[in-house]
Order: C-alpha cells, then sequence, then structure tokens
C-alpha cells in the first residue's frame, strides 16, 4: 500500500534538451528554440518554444509556445484515463472554460510512449512498463498562476465558478478509461492514510488527523451514496488557476481574472462537495490579506452560481476542507520522508497546519452562516453587474 503514495517519477527519465528537441522534430514536426523546466508534483513539464520544420501541413504554430508534458511512470500505466481525459477536457473547453489543448502527433495521436530511460535514445511504443512513460504536447495557454498574484475576493470567487461550472458541464460524462481508476489524491482514498500517520512526528498533530480521517469516514464517506456526484476536476489548486489582466473596471476593482483551468490529472467520478471543498482548502491555504475562513466562503458562493449543493452537503464541507488539508500535509510528509530531495512535495506544510488546527477547532454552524452570507452577498452584487 507504501507504494501507492510514493511520488510517481521515482523512476527518473533521461530529459536533455536535445533530447526533447528530437521528439519534437520526429513526432510534431516542431523545431525548439527554447526549454524551460516547470514546477510539478509528480511530472515532468517543460515550456518550449519552436517553429514549423514544414512537415506537419496541419499544425498551426503557437506564439505563446506549449508544454511539453512527460507523465511520471505510474500513471503512464493507464493510457485509458488519458484517452478520457482528453475527451473530457475537450467537453469542458466546449463549455466556454478554457483548457489547454493537446497537440496532435504527425500520425494524428494526442500521446506518445516513448522509453526514456535509455541514456541517448528514444524507442516509441516500448513493452517494458517499468521504463515507458507518456508524452504530451499542449499548447501553451498565457497568464499567471493564482498563488503569485494577490488573492482578491472576486479571483476566489471566479475561481469556485469555474469549478462549479465543470462540474455542470460534465453532467452525464461517461468513459470506461475512468472505470476503477483512483489515484492517491481522490479524497475519498484519505483512510489508507492511517497507514502513513507515523510520518507525522507531533502527537498532537497526528491525533488531529486521525481524528479528520475518522470523523470523514462516518460523516461523509458512510453517506456517499446521498450525496450529489459526477465527473470534478479535483485539483483546483492555485496553481492550476490562470489569471490575466483584468479586461474590465468595475465595482470589484481587482487587477486579474481567471481565465483558465489546467492540469485535469486527478480527475474522477466524486462527489460534488469535493470539487468545492477541494478549492476552497488551497484558497484558505494561500490567504494571507482575507481570512480563509472568508476566502473559502468566496469559492462556495461562486461554485453555487454554477453548481446546487443541498444544505446537507454544504454542511460537510468543514469536514471534507479538512480532509483535504490533512491529506495534503500527509502525503507530502510522506514523500519527503522517502525522497528528502523533494522538498516542492512540502509546499502545503508551511500554511497547512496552522490552517487546519484553526478550521477544526472552529465552531461548524458559524462557519456554515458566515459562508452562507457571503453567498447571499455575493448574488446581490452578481446581479447588480
Amino acid at each position: 500500500m507504501d507504494d501507492f503514495f510514493k511520488p510517481g517519477k521515482a523512476k527518473k527519465p533521461s530529459l536533455t534538451e536535445s533530447f526533447i528537441g528530437s521528439i519534437l522534430s520526429k513526432h510534431y514536426g516542431l523545431r525548439m528554440f527554447s526549454c524551460q523546466e516547470l514546477n510539478s508534483y509528480d511530472d515532468f513539464n517543460f515550456r518550449v518554444k519552436a517553429e514549423s520544420t514544414g512537415t506537419n501541413e496541419n499544425l498551426e504554430v503557437s506564439c505563446h509556445g506549449y508544454v511539453f508534458k512527460v507523465l511520471n511512470s505510474l500513471d503512464s500505466k493507464n493510457t485509458g484515463v488519458i484517452d478520457a481525459q482528453h475527451e473530457m477536457m475537450s467537453r469542458v473547453y466546449e463549455s466556454g472554460i478554457l483548457t489547454p489543448r493537446a497537440v496532435p502527433t504527425l500520425t494524428g495521436h494526442l500521446y506518445l510512449m516513448v522509453n526514456l530511460l535509455l541514456e541517448g535514445s528514444e524507442h516509441t511504443d516500448s513493452a517494458d512498463s517499468d521504463s515507458s512513460f507518456i508524452v504530451r504536447l499542449f499548447e501553451y495557454v498565457p497568464g499567471e498562476i493564482l498563488e503569485s498574484v494577490p488573492l482578491t475576493p472576486r479571483a476566489v470567487l471566479q475561481g469556485g465558478g469555474d469549478g462549479g461550472q465543470i462540474n455542470a458541464a460534465l453532467k452525464g460524462f461517461q468513459h470506461s478509461g475512468f472505470h476503477g481508476y483512483q489515484r492517491k489524491w481522490h479524497l475519498d482514498l484519505l483512510p489508507l492514510l492511517k497507514k502513513l500517520l507515523h510520518v507525522i512526528e507531533v502527537n498532537d498533530d497526528r491525533q488531529m488527523i486521525g481524528d479528520v480521517i475518522e470523523t470523514f469516514q462516518s460523516h461523509v464517506l458512510d453517506q456517499r451514496n446521498n450525496l450529489s456526484q459526477g465527473m470534478i476536476h479535483g485539483d483546483l489548486n492555485a496553481g492550476n488557476i490562470l489569471v490575466t489582466k483584468a479586461a474590465r473596471d468595475d465595482r470589484w476593482k481587482d487587477e486579474h481574472d481567471v481565465s483558465a483551468i489546467l492540469d485535469y490529472g486527478d480527475s474522477s467520478y466524486q462527489p460534488y462537495i469535493f470539487e468545492a471543498a477541494i478549492a476552497m482548502t488551497y484558497m484558505s491555504i494561500l490567504s494571507d490579506n482575507i481570512p480563509p475562513q472568508t476566502a473559502s466562503g468566496y469559492v462556495l458562493a461562486g461554485y453555487l452560481t454554477k453548481n446546487d449543493l443541498s444544505d446537507r452537503e454544504i454542511d460537510l464541507l468543514k469536514i471534507c476542507v479538512c480532509a483535504r488539508i490533512s491529506q495534503s500535509l500527509v502525503i507530502g510528509a510522506y514523500s519527503f520522508h522517502i525522497d528528502p530531495s523533494n522538498d516542492y512535495t512540502l509546499n502545503t506544510a508551511k500554511k497547512g497546519w496552522p490552517r487546519l488546527r484553526q478550521l477544526w477547532k472552529m465552531d461548524t454552524e458559524q462557519m456554515v452562516r458566515e459562508w452562507r452570507n457571503i453567498a447571499s452577498l455575493c448574488r446581490e452584487t452578481l446581479a447588480a453587474d
């Protein structure tokens, strides 16, 4: 079971710039002239800029460049999921939410299976699943990630609204690739983390997370059949939400608008409250100039403009938010425990622990009342715009 939670890039491929350039030239008809590695938890992402080699007549070169994505060695075994994600992202894009679009290869495929562990060589369609990685190319979507700009009520409201719109757009969507699909970040797998709590050094913190897991199991997972469910994005954190310069000056007086939603790698069929709670989690962690319960309230307000939740489901959101923070803290601590060089896994810890301690102690009824008040005020403001 422990292996399930290990970082997926335990087997690190050989990825030189010349190697990336050769794949782009051979399979996409692109000549690369710049390459920059991007941050990622499990995968390898590079922003590349390129020009046409003239061998791909159907390719319109993106002026903003591309993201060259190498999926980690574990997820690369789930090719059915990749097909499902592409179909799902197309449906979200058609609903009006900007998402990265996969670039077809010269042969019309949306991904390559490449053996990247052989130094200085490239073998596609390798039968060796332990050394094969899925390689994809996406059009680069310009903008800044939300975590790089000051957090504002309107941006948080818009992010929550996009989460609700994604869920609404995907109602009725089904694909066999998602059947039986499980990732360590799926919130319904939280109880599995009880066996990893030994990596939490402080006894009180370890006990608190144990309490969160037990409460989440009894109040949410055991009642799952009574919750509205569907396909969700599953990871609406501030690194997956893009913003651009605001196009208009209105009563919000914000400098940025949410412009795109990235990274659908954790998508799955889950209760809708998980989508809202995950976004609320990361906005409450990120908030410095906005109280965490207020930031999460704006997320919920935005979500409810696009997708409904029942009163009972809203009452469960605090538990779900605490569950997601706990999940991030335990997986981050465990990943660092087995690979101390990967300090990216601890990004949530600095603010996550204080937020969890604070939110877990807060009165649930009081928090829900505050969230409902924020939602009511936002409805009035949006109606007046």
